[in-house]
């Protein structure tokens, strides 16, 4: 019996990677997507001399023919997606009058438009199979306002309500939905966003408050899996 497919988008970032290994440790084959300029190749072999054997999925997220490919591509080598986390995302620390209409549409394509239409790919063959998992990355900035992150939590609370709709709609069916919205994770991303002095001392209060404890990835992944 072949085993099941796991798609991480953003699978080789620091949440992604915990993901992935926690689907691999699952049983899963994992394939993490990624974009053309990531060193996907380093990352594989970094993964397998952990034990871990992964596939990689590279399209650019910017150009959605590039993705749907990408995703026919996997989908063709290693057969239909049983679990799709849709994880992927670009943070963004300004205010939106010092963002161009370049920055924005890019944040609200990545972070919200490509989760909806990735769901659309996989949906039909879930529900023809009776059985798949959709899991959507959001955040805690989706439903707290954290200064200079309007246009990304304005994304990530998009994707919290799809994930409620998409829940309602599948209702009754073997497709589940789940919603993920961390607060601080060690990772990169986390680094990036507290880089900008507004974040920076609202982070100082919640961490003063106690209000969201940081998280490792493999914590976060635990979770999610």
């Amino acid at each position: 019996m072949s085993k099941k497919v796991a798609y991480v988008t953003g699978g080789m970032g620091g949440i992604g990677t915990a993901i992935c290994q926690r689907l691999h440790g699952d049983g899963y084959t994992v394939i993490a997507g990624c974009g053309p300029t990531r060193d996907f190749k380093k990352w594989l072999d970094e993964q397998k001399a952990l034990g871990f054997t992964f596939h990689a999925s590279v399209g650019n997220v910017a150009d959605w023919d590039s993705t749907v490919e990408a995703f026919t591509k996997a989908k063709n080598e290693h057969g239909p997606i049983d679990v799709l986390v849709n994880n992927a995302a670009v943070e963004t620390t300004h205010l939106i009058d010092e963002m161009d209409e370049a920055e924005i549409t890019r944040t609200i394509s990545l972070n919200l438009i490509t989760p909806e239409r990735l769901t659309r790919q996989v949906l039909p063959g879930m529900l023809a199979r009776g059985r798949g998992h959709i899991v959507n990355v959001s955040s805690m900035t989706g439903i707290a306002n954290i200064p200079s992150t309007s246009v990304y939590s304005s994304t990530k609370a998009g994707l919290t309500h799809f994930s409620g709709g998409l829940r309602a709609d599948l209702k009754g069916t073997k497709v589940g939905v789940t919603l993920v919205e961390p607060g601080p994770i060690d990772t990169d991303m986390w680094d990036n966003i507290t880089a900008s002095r507004p974040v920076q001392l609202a982070a100082r209060r919640v961490d003063k408050l106690q209000l969201m404890p940081h998280m490792a990835p493999a914590t976060l992944a635990d979770a999610v899996v």
